[in-house]
């Protein structure tokens, strides 16, 4: 058992069962945290899951979305009783969830008639208080609805993560793509892996990059075979996109088929193959082979080519913790945790 060992627990893929679960249950908060966690693990511990990562990132938006609506709806109900300040706090907090504009809209309109409300100096006895206009109906910003996150906004949240040119292309490949790329975020993967495949038919091309969202979905239902014939061509047709070869190397480690990520990293262009992000896929490969020597002088290699950076400085951690040499990888853990008090 290794030195770090005790803080393994679940992996970042349980974890991220348990929060969509939580999603499921509507429990947005537990699911916020859950998500969170399983991020800090999967970039402390499998920094070369990448795609893990950015999953994780779109769920982590997803919840706050969530939770803030939540807390907009509950807000809502707390200023009609009169509760205002407990209303203000919430909505506050609602603002700083969310990156949806008109929602934010919404909040700060809300919150400037709760503020207005709270200067008049009512009486502060609850349910006393006139709340309708003249017309004796209700004010828009106290009727409580049961709303969700449109979808066309969740969506677009959900490509602000992404690299420029990577939003720019996912906002053009229609309806079936944003149903298959939201269902696929929510972790409900089976409409995932439909939605996908019905957009890939739509408009096929090999340049496209619905297949790396498409064997996603695939790899979380445990369709490796699915997964892996759909990205070896994606590959094929794309030498020089980076994700695919990093989702399919973690096919690989998966299946434990690690000939097949050397020899996919070995084959492909020689413009990536000494660039950082396939030298961390080698020495991650080298690391699960239990070829802890050469893993080490990948990454160290990755230190000295590129500068200290925290994803090659954790994997070479944990590779001295493989090897034995505890005291090696406890310094250099240590000089992790102090540079993230700093």
């Amino acid at each position: 058992m290794g030195l770090f060992s005790f803080l393994a627990g679940k992996s970042p893929e349980d974890m991220e069962l348990t929060g969509d679960n939580y999603i499921k249950a509507k429990e947005y908060g537990a699911a916020k945290v859950e998500f969170e966690s399983a991020l800090d693990k999967a970039k402390a511990k499998f920094p070369e899951k990448q795609n893990l990562i950015d999953r994780l990132l779109g769920k982590i938006i997803q919840a706050k979305e969530s939770l803030a609506v939540f807390h907009k709806q509950s807000a809502e109900h707390l200023a009609a009783s009169g509760d205002y300040k407990e209303a203000e706090d919430l909505l506050l907090l609602a603002l700083e969830l969310t990156q949806n504009t008109g929602l934010k809209e919404e909040i700060s309109a809300i919150l400037e008639n709760l503020i207005k409300e709270k200067a008049m100096n009512f009486p502060d006895v609850p349910n006393t208080m006139d709340t309708t206009n003249t017309s004796g109906e209700e004010p828009d910003h106290f009727i409580i609805q049961d709303e969700e996150v449109d979808e066309d906004e969740y969506f677009s949240v959900l490509c602000h993560a992404l690299p420029e040119e990577v939003q720019a292309a996912y906002q053009n490949y229609g309806q079936k793509f944003r149903e298959g790329f939201i269902a696929l975020n929510r972790g409900e993967f089976e409409i995932a892996v439909e939605k996908l495949a019905e957009s890939m038919n739509e408009k096929s091309s090999p340049r496209h990059l619905v297949p790396l969202e498409l064997a996603t979905a695939q790899i979380n239902l445990e369709q490796y075979d699915h997964a892996r014939r759909l990205l070896e061509q994606f590959v094929k047709d794309n030498p020089e996109a980076l994700r695919g070869y990093q989702i399919l190397c973690d096919i690989f480690w998966l299946t434990n088929d690690y000939d097949s990520a050397v020899n996919l990293i070995a084959g492909c262009p020689d413009t990536l193959k000494e660039t950082f992000p396939i030298q961390i896929l080698l020495g991650e490969t080298l690391y699960q082979m239990e070829r802890y020597p050469d893993a080490e002088k990948i990454f160290q290699a990755c230190l000295d080519n590129f500068g200290e950076n925290e994803i090659a400085t954790r994997s070479l951690a944990k590779t001295y913790e493989a090897m034995g040499e505890l005291k090696t990888a406890c310094d250099i853990y240590g000089g992790l945790l102090k540079g993230c008090n700093q």
